[in-house]
Protein backbone atom coordinates (compact mmCIF):
# COMPACT_ATOMS: atom_id res chain seq x y z
CA UNK A 1 0.00 0.00 0.00
CA UNK A 2 2.91 2.11 0.90
CA UNK A 3 4.68 1.30 -2.29
CA UNK A 4 1.30 2.10 -4.07
CA UNK A 5 1.00 5.54 -2.34
CA UNK A 6 4.65 6.57 -3.28
CA UNK A 7 4.00 5.52 -6.99
CA UNK A 8 0.91 7.56 -7.01
CA UNK A 9 2.69 10.58 -5.68
CA UNK A 10 5.72 10.51 -8.24
CA UNK A 11 2.92 10.17 -11.25
CA UNK A 12 1.13 12.78 -10.04
CA UNK A 13 4.67 15.52 -9.00
CA UNK A 14 5.85 14.23 -13.25
CA UNK A 15 2.30 15.43 -14.45
CA UNK A 16 2.57 18.73 -12.70
CA UNK A 17 6.08 19.22 -13.64
CA UNK A 18 5.90 18.59 -17.44
CA UNK A 19 3.89 22.38 -17.90
CA UNK A 20 7.01 23.72 -15.64
CA UNK A 21 9.60 21.64 -17.82
CA UNK A 22 8.13 23.38 -20.96
CA UNK A 23 8.21 26.73 -19.85
CA UNK A 24 11.74 26.22 -19.10
CA UNK A 25 12.31 25.05 -22.47
CA UNK A 26 12.28 28.41 -24.46
CA UNK A 27 10.80 28.93 -28.01
CA UNK A 28 9.37 26.74 -29.87
CA UNK A 29 9.77 25.78 -33.41
CA UNK A 30 7.10 24.64 -35.55
CA UNK A 31 6.71 24.41 -39.38
CA UNK A 32 3.88 24.39 -42.40
CA UNK A 33 3.43 23.77 -45.69
CA UNK A 34 0.38 25.33 -47.81
CA UNK A 35 0.05 23.98 -51.52
CA UNK A 36 -1.80 27.14 -53.49
CA UNK A 37 -2.91 29.01 -56.55
CA UNK A 38 -0.48 31.09 -57.97
CA UNK A 39 -1.74 34.69 -56.77
CA UNK A 40 -3.05 33.55 -53.01
CA UNK A 41 -4.26 35.88 -50.19
CA UNK A 42 -2.48 35.50 -47.50
CA UNK A 43 -3.40 37.09 -43.89
CA UNK A 44 -1.11 37.06 -41.03
CA UNK A 45 -2.14 38.78 -37.25
CA UNK A 46 0.34 38.96 -34.70
CA UNK A 47 0.90 40.87 -31.23
CA UNK A 48 4.55 40.89 -31.08
CA UNK A 49 7.80 39.31 -32.99
CA UNK A 50 9.03 39.71 -36.11
CA UNK A 51 7.01 38.90 -39.39
CA UNK A 52 8.93 38.38 -42.63
CA UNK A 53 7.09 37.64 -46.23
CA UNK A 54 9.39 36.82 -49.28
CA UNK A 55 8.59 35.24 -52.51
CA UNK A 56 10.15 32.85 -54.08
CA UNK A 57 8.49 30.34 -57.14
CA UNK A 58 6.54 27.58 -55.61
CA UNK A 59 2.56 27.22 -55.66
CA UNK A 60 2.86 27.21 -51.71
CA UNK A 61 3.50 28.79 -48.85
CA UNK A 62 6.38 28.02 -46.46
CA UNK A 63 5.38 29.00 -43.00
CA UNK A 64 7.83 28.64 -40.20
CA UNK A 65 7.06 30.20 -36.19
CA UNK A 66 9.38 30.51 -33.50
CA UNK A 67 6.94 30.94 -31.33
CA UNK A 68 7.94 32.43 -27.22
CA UNK A 69 5.67 29.81 -25.24
CA UNK A 70 3.67 26.58 -24.86
CA UNK A 71 1.12 28.72 -23.99
CA UNK A 72 0.72 29.50 -27.72
CA UNK A 73 -0.91 28.41 -30.58
CA UNK A 74 -1.06 29.18 -34.40
CA UNK A 75 -4.78 29.33 -35.73
CA UNK A 76 -4.77 28.64 -39.01
CA UNK A 77 -7.56 28.22 -41.74
CA UNK A 78 -6.83 27.84 -45.64
CA UNK A 79 -9.88 28.48 -48.39
CA UNK A 80 -11.12 25.99 -49.43
CA UNK A 81 -10.50 23.11 -47.24
CA UNK A 82 -8.96 21.26 -49.52
CA UNK A 83 -6.93 21.21 -52.53
CA UNK A 84 -4.90 24.30 -53.39
CA UNK A 85 -5.82 27.31 -51.01
CA UNK A 86 -6.81 30.60 -52.86
CA UNK A 87 -6.78 32.20 -49.24
CA UNK A 88 -4.57 31.56 -46.18
CA UNK A 89 -4.77 32.90 -42.98
CA UNK A 90 -2.39 32.63 -39.91
CA UNK A 91 -3.37 34.22 -35.86
CA UNK A 92 -1.51 34.72 -33.38
CA UNK A 93 -3.49 32.91 -29.87
CA UNK A 94 -2.80 33.15 -26.61
CA UNK A 95 -3.95 30.15 -24.39
CA UNK A 96 -2.95 32.16 -21.39
CA UNK A 97 -3.79 35.90 -21.43
CA UNK A 98 -1.59 36.69 -18.88
CA UNK A 99 1.53 35.90 -20.90
CA UNK A 100 3.78 39.65 -21.52
CA UNK A 101 7.24 40.29 -22.94
CA UNK A 102 9.03 37.57 -25.18
CA UNK A 103 6.86 34.99 -24.02
CA UNK A 104 3.77 36.27 -25.66
CA UNK A 105 6.14 36.69 -28.96
CA UNK A 106 5.98 35.16 -32.26
CA UNK A 107 8.06 35.48 -35.36
CA UNK A 108 6.60 34.76 -38.49
CA UNK A 109 9.17 33.84 -41.39
CA UNK A 110 7.09 32.60 -44.79
CA UNK A 111 8.27 31.79 -48.48
CA UNK A 112 5.30 32.82 -50.78
CA UNK A 113 4.14 32.67 -54.12
CA UNK A 114 5.58 35.83 -55.86
CA UNK A 115 2.13 36.90 -56.96
CA UNK A 116 0.72 36.71 -53.25
CA UNK A 117 -1.12 39.94 -51.89
CA UNK A 118 -0.73 40.17 -48.37
CA UNK A 119 -2.58 41.66 -45.56
CA UNK A 120 -0.74 41.71 -42.32
CA UNK A 121 -1.19 43.25 -38.69
CA UNK A 122 1.36 42.89 -36.02
CA UNK A 123 0.89 45.09 -33.43
CA UNK A 124 4.31 45.64 -31.69
CA UNK A 125 6.81 43.70 -33.98
CA UNK A 126 8.77 44.19 -37.22
CA UNK A 127 7.63 43.39 -40.58
CA UNK A 128 9.48 43.26 -43.22
CA UNK A 129 8.04 42.15 -46.85
CA UNK A 130 9.95 41.34 -50.07
CA UNK A 131 9.38 40.76 -54.07
CA UNK A 132 6.03 40.61 -53.81
CA UNK A 133 4.06 41.26 -57.01
CA UNK A 134 0.38 41.56 -55.61
CA UNK A 135 -1.00 43.77 -53.18
CA UNK A 136 0.40 44.49 -49.71
CA UNK A 137 -1.81 46.04 -46.53
CA UNK A 138 0.30 46.23 -43.97
CA UNK A 139 -0.91 47.82 -39.85
CA UNK A 140 1.79 48.39 -36.89
CA UNK A 141 1.44 50.19 -33.49
CA UNK A 142 4.68 50.47 -32.64
CA UNK A 143 6.73 48.46 -35.01
CA UNK A 144 8.70 49.40 -37.96
CA UNK A 145 7.48 48.33 -41.95
CA UNK A 146 9.71 47.98 -44.12
CA UNK A 147 9.02 46.68 -47.79
CA UNK A 148 11.23 46.02 -50.19
CA UNK A 149 10.88 45.42 -54.07
CA UNK A 150 6.73 45.20 -54.48
CA UNK A 151 4.84 45.88 -58.04
CA UNK A 152 1.22 45.90 -56.51
CA UNK A 153 -0.72 48.31 -54.31
CA UNK A 154 1.54 49.25 -51.46
CA UNK A 155 -0.75 50.65 -48.48
CA UNK A 156 1.51 50.65 -44.75
CA UNK A 157 0.11 52.74 -41.50
CA UNK A 158 2.10 52.60 -38.17
CA UNK A 159 1.42 54.74 -35.16
CA UNK A 160 5.01 54.72 -33.68
CA UNK A 161 6.91 52.65 -36.04
CA UNK A 162 9.22 53.76 -38.77
CA UNK A 163 8.00 52.68 -42.55
CA UNK A 164 10.60 51.90 -45.14
CA UNK A 165 9.34 51.52 -48.85
CA UNK A 166 12.06 50.38 -51.26
CA UNK A 167 11.86 50.38 -55.23
CA UNK A 168 7.70 50.27 -55.62
CA UNK A 169 6.37 50.35 -58.56
CA UNK A 170 2.77 50.39 -57.43
CA UNK A 171 0.41 52.82 -55.92
CA UNK A 172 1.41 53.68 -52.52
CA UNK A 173 0.43 54.70 -49.07
CA UNK A 174 2.32 55.28 -45.69
CA UNK A 175 0.66 57.08 -42.97
CA UNK A 176 2.29 57.30 -39.89
CA UNK A 177 1.96 59.63 -36.64
CA UNK A 178 5.43 59.64 -34.79
CA UNK A 179 7.16 57.27 -37.27
CA UNK A 180 9.71 58.64 -39.80
CA UNK A 181 8.74 57.78 -43.45
CA UNK A 182 11.06 57.06 -46.40
CA UNK A 183 10.59 56.61 -49.55
CA UNK A 184 13.32 55.31 -51.68
CA UNK A 185 13.89 55.09 -55.44
CA UNK A 186 10.38 54.53 -55.91
CA UNK A 187 8.95 53.87 -59.82
CA UNK A 188 5.11 54.10 -58.36
CA UNK A 189 2.87 56.41 -60.83
CA UNK A 190 1.17 57.74 -57.31
CA UNK A 191 2.69 58.37 -53.66
CA UNK A 192 0.80 59.60 -50.64
CA UNK A 193 2.56 60.08 -47.71
CA UNK A 194 1.74 61.44 -44.12
CA UNK A 195 2.75 61.90 -40.74
CA UNK A 196 2.46 63.80 -37.53
CA UNK A 197 5.71 64.47 -36.30
CA UNK A 198 7.85 62.24 -38.09
CA UNK A 199 10.32 62.99 -41.05
CA UNK A 200 9.59 62.10 -44.07
CA UNK A 201 12.35 61.35 -46.27
CA UNK A 202 12.33 61.14 -50.45
CA UNK A 203 14.75 59.91 -52.33
CA UNK A 204 14.73 59.00 -56.16
CA UNK A 205 14.59 59.93 -59.24
CA UNK A 206 9.88 60.81 -59.98
CA UNK A 207 8.74 58.44 -62.49
CA UNK A 208 7.45 60.56 -65.32
CA UNK A 209 3.84 61.61 -65.12
CA UNK A 210 3.78 60.53 -61.53
CA UNK A 211 2.45 62.12 -58.57
CA UNK A 212 4.16 61.95 -54.84
CA UNK A 213 2.30 63.82 -52.51
CA UNK A 214 3.87 64.28 -48.92
CA UNK A 215 2.60 65.97 -45.84
CA UNK A 216 4.07 66.54 -42.21
CA UNK A 217 2.47 68.61 -39.30
CA UNK A 218 5.60 68.95 -36.91
CA UNK A 219 8.43 67.06 -38.90
CA UNK A 220 10.61 68.01 -41.66
CA UNK A 221 10.45 66.83 -44.90
CA UNK A 222 14.12 65.87 -47.26
CA UNK A 223 13.88 65.46 -50.99
CA UNK A 224 16.52 64.69 -52.58
CA UNK A 225 17.04 63.65 -56.75
CA UNK A 226 18.80 63.23 -58.93
CA UNK A 227 20.36 66.57 -61.12
CA UNK A 228 18.65 65.19 -64.21
CA UNK A 229 15.63 64.90 -62.25
CA UNK A 230 12.58 66.70 -64.22
CA UNK A 231 9.50 67.27 -61.63
CA UNK A 232 7.17 70.11 -60.94
CA UNK A 233 7.32 71.19 -57.50
CA UNK A 234 4.63 72.51 -55.24
CA UNK A 235 6.39 73.41 -51.73
CA UNK A 236 5.02 75.15 -48.58
CA UNK A 237 5.59 75.06 -44.98
CA UNK A 238 3.41 77.48 -42.73
CA UNK A 239 5.85 78.05 -40.02
CA UNK A 240 9.26 76.14 -41.10
CA UNK A 241 11.91 76.68 -43.20
CA UNK A 242 12.29 76.13 -47.18
CA UNK A 243 15.44 75.30 -48.20
CA UNK A 244 15.94 75.00 -51.88
CA UNK A 245 19.63 73.82 -52.91
CA UNK A 246 18.96 73.16 -57.02
CA UNK A 247 20.86 75.30 -59.05
CA UNK A 248 19.04 75.29 -61.61
CA UNK A 249 15.65 75.91 -60.82
CA UNK A 250 12.82 77.41 -62.49
CA UNK A 251 10.41 79.32 -60.52
CA UNK A 252 6.85 80.67 -61.20
CA UNK A 253 6.07 81.70 -57.35
CA UNK A 254 8.46 82.08 -54.61
CA UNK A 255 7.27 83.05 -50.72
CA UNK A 256 10.50 83.85 -49.32
CA UNK A 257 9.21 85.04 -45.93
CA UNK A 258 6.20 84.13 -43.73
CA UNK A 259 2.85 85.07 -44.98
CA UNK A 260 -0.51 83.64 -45.48
CA UNK A 261 0.91 81.48 -47.46
CA UNK A 262 4.15 80.35 -45.39
CA UNK A 263 7.07 79.93 -47.35
CA UNK A 264 6.18 78.78 -50.46
CA UNK A 265 8.06 77.71 -53.16
CA UNK A 266 6.26 76.58 -57.30
CA UNK A 267 8.39 75.99 -59.86
CA UNK A 268 9.64 73.38 -62.40
CA UNK A 269 13.38 71.34 -62.74
CA UNK A 270 14.20 70.69 -65.99
CA UNK A 271 11.12 69.52 -68.02
CA UNK A 272 8.82 69.08 -64.82
CA UNK A 273 7.48 65.79 -66.01
CA UNK A 274 6.38 64.97 -62.38
CA UNK A 275 4.86 66.60 -60.02
CA UNK A 276 6.13 66.52 -56.32
CA UNK A 277 3.81 68.51 -53.76
CA UNK A 278 4.92 68.91 -50.04
CA UNK A 279 3.53 70.78 -47.40
CA UNK A 280 4.64 70.82 -43.51
CA UNK A 281 2.91 73.25 -41.13
CA UNK A 282 6.13 73.40 -38.72
CA UNK A 283 8.75 71.38 -40.31
CA UNK A 284 11.66 72.51 -42.51
CA UNK A 285 11.56 71.46 -46.40
CA UNK A 286 14.53 70.88 -47.78
CA UNK A 287 15.06 70.24 -51.56
CA UNK A 288 18.57 68.78 -52.77
CA UNK A 289 20.53 67.11 -55.41
CA UNK A 290 20.60 63.27 -54.68
CA UNK A 291 24.12 62.12 -53.70
CA UNK A 292 25.81 59.26 -55.61
CA UNK A 293 25.03 56.39 -53.66
CA UNK A 294 23.00 53.06 -53.59
CA UNK A 295 19.90 52.83 -52.27
CA UNK A 296 20.97 49.08 -52.08
CA UNK A 297 23.18 49.71 -49.36
CA UNK A 298 20.07 50.98 -46.84
CA UNK A 299 18.01 47.59 -47.41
Amino acid sequence: MIRDSQEKILFLLLVTLVPASAWCAGPVRQEAIFYTISLPRISITNLDGTVLVRSWDKSQIHAGYLIGSPRIEIDTEQIPAKGDAEKVSLATHLLDPSLQGPQASVDYTLDVPLGSSLEIRNSQGIVRVEGIHGDAWVESVGGGITIIDTTGEVIARSIGGEIRIIHPAGYVEASSVTGNLELMSPASPSIRATTTSGRILYEGNPAAAAEYVMSSYNGDIDILCPPAASFELKARSVHGKLINQFPRFSRKHHHPSVSSYGNALFGTHNEGAATLEVTSFNGTIRISPQEQHSVDNLK
